[in-house]
């Protein structure tokens, strides 16, 4: 479980900062942009980031415009708030039950929505395996060692 920070222009740095509870100047930080001490900094910022967990530190961000978001997996992320209120994720066109991600960016006239439906694993094995120059037996015999599979 980990947390993605982008905080690179000052003002999210700043925030960043005030949310991880440090302060630049009482906490002797150096200058952000001092590559030199860039090394120091991760390891301070590990140590913090490692004192509460990543739903704790999402907690914290949320709201706050400092560039920290938890890092979600395909579960969490298609019931994240933002998620939903963005329509991130849609019904796939064959099953409704299945969510995908939906095709970005998302513009106001021309909001991107799936051209075909999405595709199934293994659906089309025999038919990529002929277009890079296999035979059918080759084909048979790579499905059968289940070093190939299809649906």
């Amino acid at each position: 479980r980990h947390i993605a920070v982008g905080a690179i222009e000052p003002q999210f740095y700043a925030l960043m900062l005030k949310g991880m509870g440090l302060d630049a100047k009482r906490d002797g930080l150096p200058r952000q942009h001092d590559r030199s001490q860039w090394p120091a900094m991760t390891e301070r910022f590990a140590a913090v980031f490692a004192t509460k967990t990543r739903d704790e530190w999402a907690e914290i961000f949320h709201g706050v415009d400092a560039c920290v978001f938890p890092i979600l997996d395909f579960n969490e992320a298609y019931k994240y708030e933002h998620n939903r209120l963005r329509g991130t994720f849609i019904p796939n066109g064959d099953n409704p039950d299945i969510l995908e991600p939906r095709p970005a960016p998302v513009l106001s006239r021309t909001p991107g929505m799936p051209s075909r439906p999405m595709a199934v694993a293994g659906a089309d094995t025999e038919a990529v395996l002929k277009q890079y120059g296999f035979a059918g037996e080759r084909i048979n015999a790579l499905l059968q060692s289940r070093a190939a599979a299809k649906l």
